[in-house]
């Protein structure tokens, strides 16, 4: 599992708060090393929170057990019937408390993780998924719970300690360490106050308030619990294929070496009667002539073929002593192969990839507008359909190009905020640029947007397509263009105004002829950048255009 940052877990605590809180635990069972699920009831609804020293999440169903180790025979027996009081975030930290009656289940999310079960009220230790001792702090049975030394709250400080707390190093560093944010918010915070990630100084009072409304502006965070059960039941999955293809190796290698065995002792067999026959020749001619198959020498039970002088029955016996010979060498190449495949599959766990969930909207064309809304785009008619009729809400603002062969273009807006005008013309502009005006070659195209009541789908029109109703919100002669620039590795594409706000070097793309894995290759030579190619190709509308620096 990935790691989880502060804000995330205030996200989250709120929702199993919100969810959990005066259910009865009904049972514990261990689903995998340190991690439990515990069978919730509420009045007509059963869930399974789903806990371990590196997560929690709430899930709809029921996980396979496995068998219990000492903790999890210790949880079961101290948590079966227990009612859930509260569940609550310490302080700004990583650390989430799930208060019983009788116990607290106390999980540390930083670090290699730790689940904790402490008694009440004096908060000894019960027992603990990692025994380990610091220099200020032990985690052991019997010793009281005391919590890690805590980051600064940044909700907790008034405006005068919070101008204490800056201006010694850049802004980021102080947002992701200091206050606890990590590195991906931090980032995001300075993004969404338009302040430069590496400033030392900045508005005080403008970050204050921000930290006020930070719920608000991170609203996205919302499905926190949703992502986790996902990259939960996604990395079990793969638990799962990996244990199957460790079986199926494992298999696959006794039978290996069960026929090396067999056929090594074959060898050795053929060819001991092979020698034998010519040892005792005459003993083998006298048996040949009276007619007998069968020949008892040292032990061994050997056929002969009447029609075969002694000679031709000992070369056959050579003969199924070579073709058990060549059998042990393709057995073993076999084998060899089969350790690469082994090995192999163990240096793809030893390297993990952390790889980031995706977001519904990175299914389309987006942006983050200069004022921070989220602007996505259809790519064809089926993504346009699926837009509108799945991810349109009643306070978004919907855009069209005034042209045959349009995406539908969104301005969500989940906060039912007053939309900027900024914002409203970047996502005309990214309407206008995807849309055929690109194909045909014309500079400047006509957009208009409305309200989402004012769309329709009637009967019969084809996939993609809806109908308008009501006044339409024009703006006039929007330019074709697209912006691209790179930031940290990730490109930023989209209007002019919108990408300069976020890089300083980009380059603009206009209708032209010019294919687009030709003006991808400029475009990383010019940006001194690395990135794939096929992500720029699929960024030029239409596969082609013309490079602007």
């Amino acid at each position: 599992m990935r790691d989880i940052n502060s804000l995330e877990v205030s996200f989250l605590v709120k929702f199993l708060e919100k969810a959990l809180v005066n259910s009865k635990i009904q049972k514990v069972k261990q689903i995998a090393e340190n991690t439990f699920s515990l069978e919730l009831y509420k009045p007509r609804k059963h869930k399974y929170l789903v806990v371990s020293n590196q997560m929690i999440f709430l899930s709809d169903k029921t996980h396979e057990a496995s068998s219990l180790t000492n903790l999890g025979q210790i949880l079961r027996k101290r948590l079966t019937n227990q009612v859930i009081k509260s569940i609550r975030q310490h302080e700004f930290d990583r650390i989430i408390e799930i208060e019983t009656k009788d116990y607290i289940l106390i999980l540390e999310l930083f670090d290699k993780g730790n689940l904790i079960l402490v008694n009440k009220p004096d908060r000894k230790i019960i027992m603990a998924s990692r025994i380990k001792s610091w220099k200020d702090r032990e985690i052991r049975p019997k010793k009281e719970y005391e919590y890690p030394p805590s980051r600064i709250n940044p909700f907790k400080l008034t405006i005068s300690e919070l101008k204490k707390n800056l201006g010694k190093k850049e802004i980021v560093k102080i947002l992701a360490k200091d206050f606890g944010f990590g590195g991906e918010i931090a980032e995001k915070i300075c993004e969404k106050l338009k302040i430069d990630k590496n400033a030392k100084k900045i508005n005080v009072l403008k970050l204050y308030n921000f930290m006020k409304r930070i719920h608000q502006e991170f609203n996205e965070l919302k499905d926190i619990n949703e992502k986790l059960k996902k990259e939960f039941e996604s990395e079990s999955r793969t638990e799962t294929e990996k244990e199957k293809l460790k079986e199926k190796f494992e298999r696959i290698r006794e039978e290996q070496e069960r026929a090396l065995k067999k056929w090594r002792e074959k060898e050795e067999e053929y060819r001991k009667i092979a020698k034998l026959l010519y040892e005792k020749y005459e003993k083998v001619r006298k048996q040949l002539n009276s007619g007998k198959r069968e020949i008892e020498l040292e032990g061994l039970t050997i056929k002969l073929d009447l029609k075969k002088t002694v000679q031709q029955n000992a070369s056959i016996y050579f003969e199924k002593a070579k073709k058990a010979k060549k059998k042990i060498e393709g057995i073993k190449k076999a084998m060899k192969e089969l350790e690469k495949k082994m090995v192999k599959e163990k240096k793809k766990e030893k390297v993990k990839v952390k790889t980031k969930a995706k977001e519904w909207y990175e299914k389309f064309r987006w942006f983050i507008s200069s004022d921070g809304f989220l602007v996505v785009a259809g790519k064809d008619a089926k993504t346009n359909e699926k837009l509108i009729r799945k991810y349109m809400k009643d306070s978004d603002l919907v855009f069209h190009a005034d042209i045959t062969g349009s995406p539908f273009v969104l301005i969500k807006n989940p906060e039912k905020k007053e939309i900027p005008e900024q914002t409203i013309k970047e996502a005309a502009e990214f309407c206008g640029s995807y849309s055929k005006a690109w194909k045909v070659g014309i500079s400047t195209v006509d957009v208009y947007y409305v309200k989402p009541e004012q769309i329709k789908k009637e009967g019969g029109l084809p996939t993609g397509s809806f109908m308008i109703y009501g006044k339409r919100n024009w703006i006039r002669r929007i330019p074709v263009r697209i912006a691209i620039g790179i930031k940290d590795d990730e490109i930023i594409y989209g209007s002019e105004d919108m990408v300069k706000n976020k890089v300083k070097n980009y380059v603009i793309i206009t209708p032209n002829d010019s294919p687009a894995y030709g003006i991808a290759k400029k475009i990383q030579k010019i940006l001194k950048a690395k990135i794939e190619l096929e992500k720029v190709k699929k960024i030029i509308p239409y596969g082609r255009g013309k490079l602007i620096v």
